[in-house]
């Protein structure tokens, strides 16, 4: 709401005064652009500009807060006496950059670009040079707050990456602690993730004196917090998955115990199998990842799914996670792997896609060493996304010998 008049003319040359862009500006001068200005209440929790919106008032803080949200986000509040609302917009003659919300009731002083402009039509050259160092002024202060700004997130962003580089390396070291070798089985591995951290999981380690546990797994999402997840199910599994315990009862226990930490809609799939090299038997269950295929000689076996639920989606301590058996021989090679290996996206050019299209591939390719396998489908993968992974990478091979 308005206020002007005689009296309040004078309040606005008072506070026109208090602001540090106007301060040393001759008195005269604040004058004539008290004659030119209002000075309005404004109540709590109005927006008084809204991003992308033609604005055409500059407006000067007397008193209360406002808040300054790009793109709905909150950025900082103005609450000091002489801060300055919608010049850069008004010097550009452009739509507001920002939505401006009171946080208090607020008093304001109006200035409309239509008074700078009658201002100066008048040839108040005086004036018109002041309010031109006025917005100066601005423009440089802001200038320097955002270079200041720039060389804090930079600080920032380097003792981020130098964090996030120790936290790969410390989840390389987990991986390759809990990737043991077995006789006979050799293991060839690929794993690259989408961002530094990534929530694909893997493992290979003995459950007994001649048993091994094989597990593979891919956390819903990317980044810290799919990392995260991806830490603790390994380390459920390292507890529990040892002695006598069947592949299923381990899984339903993991999915037990992760209702205590798993974030709401996140979930992970992933494949568990107990190996016993003296039988070539593989002991096996699946919750919600994509069944394992088996190379032998030229032709594709794909292992029966189990048609468990993944691993999160319910808090329900009677999940019951079947189970199946396969049996290796001399020669067959057992792929696994996480989805981003063979994954259907529009985005992708020239490779296949799907699990089918993956076993395809498989077929014609057999001759290939394990090797030769993992880094051809690796660069096929980076060559369709032109360069780059949308996903965490990760594929396990063994070769029964």
């Amino acid at each position: 709401m308005p206020m002007k008049g005689s009296s309040q003319e004078d309040t606005i040359v008072r506070l026109l005064k208090q602001s540090r862009y106007l301060c040393h500006i001759e008195s005269r001068k604040i004058r004539q652009l008290a004659d030119n200005s209002l000075l309005k209440k404004i109540p709590s929790g109005q927006v008084i500009l809204n991003q992308g919106e033609v604005n055409d008032r500059v407006y000067i803080i007397v008193s209360g807060s406002v808040s300054v949200h790009i793109d709905k986000e909150y950025i900082y509040n103005l609450s000091r006496t002489g801060d300055i609302i919608g010049e850069m917009s008004v010097i550009t003659g452009g739509p507001s950059n920002a939505t401006i919300i009171s946080e208090t009731p607020v008093d304001l002083i109006e200035i409309s670009s239509g008074t700078l402009k009658q201002i100066h039509g008048r040839n108040t050259h005086d004036l018109h040079s002041a309010l031109y160092q006025w917005f100066s002024s601005i423009l440089t202060d802001k200038l320097h707050k955002t270079s200041q700004k720039a060389k804090q997130f930079e600080r920032i962003n380097r003792h981020l990456q130098r964090d996030l580089a120790e936290a790969k390396s410390t989840q390389d070291r987990i991986f390759s602690s809990q990737t043991h070798a077995i006789p006979n089985f050799p293991l060839t591995l690929k794993c690259e993730f989408s961002n530094i951290l990534g929530g694909d999981l893997y493992a290979v380690f003995p459950v007994d004196q001649s048993r091994y546990g094989i597990l593979i797994g891919d956390v819903s999402g990317h980044g810290t917090g799919a990392c995260l997840i991806s830490m603790m199910i390994l380390n459920l599994f390292m507890a529990f998955a040892t002695g006598s315990k069947s592949p299923g009862a381990v899984v339903a226990e993991v999915n037990r115990l992760s209702q205590q930490f798993m974030h709401q809609g996140k979930f992970v799939t992933l494949f568990y199998g107990v190996y016993d090299p003296a039988s070539l038997r593989l002991l096996y269950t699946n919750a919600g990842h994509h069944p394992a295929l088996v190379l032998r000689n030229d032709r594709i076996l794909m292992l029966p799914a189990t048609g468990g639920i993944p691993i999160g989606v319910l808090d329900d301590r009677d999940t019951i996670y079947r189970e199946d058996i396969f049996y290796l021989e001399t020669g067959d090679r057992l792929f696994l792997c996480t989805d981003a290996v063979f994954e259907e996206r529009p985005e992708q050019t020239g490779v296949f896609q799907g699990l089918t299209g993956l076993a395809e591939y498989l077929n014609t390719a057999w001759t290939k060493s394990s090797p030769e396998l993992v880094e051809s489908l690796f660069k096929l993968r980076v060559a369709a996304f032109r360069g780059g992974l949308p996903d965490d990478f990760t594929l396990m091979v063994f070769d029964q010998k």
